[in-house]
């Protein structure tokens, strides 16, 4: 016995894995989470700051130290917005 699939059935998966993917890591950076889904690429020059990114998001992850008040939070945005003093890795 062999099942077979419909091609139009790929298109549904791959649309669900996304969606599952986004929500998934957008729920994480609302409750100040590391990303799960998304890739490491990029650590910035001001004390640890950490940007990932998935398929049409991006999270970064502030740790700044420069003073007392440094931001340490998780921000969640698209992909298209650029941050200054990037390190290479």
């Amino acid at each position: 016995m062999t099942l077979k699939y419909s091609p139009f059935i790929y298109p549904f998966v791959l649309i669900a894995y996304v969606l599952i993917t986004f929500f998934t890591d957008y729920q994480l950076a609302v409750h100040q989470h590391k990303p799960f889904f998304a890739a490491k690429s990029g650590m910035y020059e001001d004390g640890g700051t950490t940007e990932y990114k998935g398929i049409g998001y991006k999270v970064i992850n502030y740790n700044q130290l420069m003073n007392k008040n440094g931001r340490t939070d998780v921000v969640f945005s698209s992909r298209f917005i650029n941050y200054e003093n990037k390190q290479s890795n």
